[in-house]
């Protein structure tokens, strides 16, 4: 038996990268799936992937879907719950960075702000009322952007900071339903939105450098953690916490070129 069997689960945004791998190792695992996103064929291959890690059917609905609609995102809720009867698990992983700094145009910001963090408040709004008959929990994907200060992606930084936040409050409001809330925040993880010769560039001249455990991390990486949090007995009392998973990458100080320990001098 699978520890999600019987569970209803909803992951955002997984056509591709850490969503479709979280959606694969969850349905190993069990779990009835809703997988989401915009692209309906990389959509369709996340469906595949499913099946041949062992699920049917009867147990994924595709939805083609934009979490910056808000109709859109009612709706995924919607078709869950009226093909499966009820909702166990939301993962909120759909979002998107775009490099810009402070001085974009603010429709920039908005845009930003939209997919990774209103898309999050307008999703657990319709999923709560869900959620509180079957006391499930919402685990969100949120990043080492909410607390590193990159000044390229700004806008990016900031949704996420607010992603982070959100979690906190949700988890304090929620907590007497018995549903718990949870943050995953990656660091740099390979996945297909850049093409192999850029990750093996940052790789090698970037993250091992620079990460303590000195590679990008994998989707699947993302998965487990997300698994374990979505599972209330293993972490039933977890909650409100931003989880970090980035090889250590957010607690290095890059070393001075040179550095003279001897105090004799």
């Amino acid at each position: 038996m699978g520890k999600f069997d019987g569970k209803v689960i909803i992951v955002t945004g997984s056509s591709s990268g850490i969503g479709r791998g979280a959606a694969v190792l969850l349905a190993e695992q069990g779990a009835t799936l809703t997988i989401t996103g915009r692209n309906a064929e990389q959509l369709e291959e996340t469906k595949k992937l499913l099946l041949k890690a062992g699920s049917t059917e009867d147990k994924i609905l595709s939805v083609i879907a934009d979490v910056t609609i808000e109709d859109d995102t009612k709706r995924i809720i919607a078709e869950t719950v009226n093909k499966f009867g009820k909702l166990d698990v939301l993962v909120n992983n759909a979002g998107g960075a775009v490099a810009c700094d402070i001085g974009q145009p603010v429709q920039v910001f908005d845009n930003i702000i939209n997919q990774n963090l209103r898309s999050v408040i307008t999703l657990c709004q319709a999923a709560i009322p869900h959620l509180k008959q079957t006391k499930g929990n919402i685990v969100n994907i949120s990043s080492i952007a909410a607390f590193c200060a990159m000044t390229p992606m700004a806008y990016y930084c900031i949704a996420k900071a607010g992603l982070d936040q959100l979690n906190r409050i949700l988890a304090i409001d929620l907590a007497q339903y018995g549903i718990r809330v949870n943050n995953v925040n990656p660091g740099t993880i390979r996945t297909n939105v850049m093409p192999a010769t850029f990750w093996d560039t940052l790789e090698n001249e970037y993250t091992k450098v620079n990460t303590p455990i000195p590679r990008i991390g994998q989707p699947i990486e993302m998965a487990h953690l997300i698994s374990f949090l979505a599972n209330n007995e293993e972490s039933s009392y977890i909650t409100g916490q931003c989880i970090v998973a980035d090889g250590g990458l957010s607690i290095k100080i890059p070393t001075p070129p040179i550095i003279d320990f001897n105090p004799s001098k």
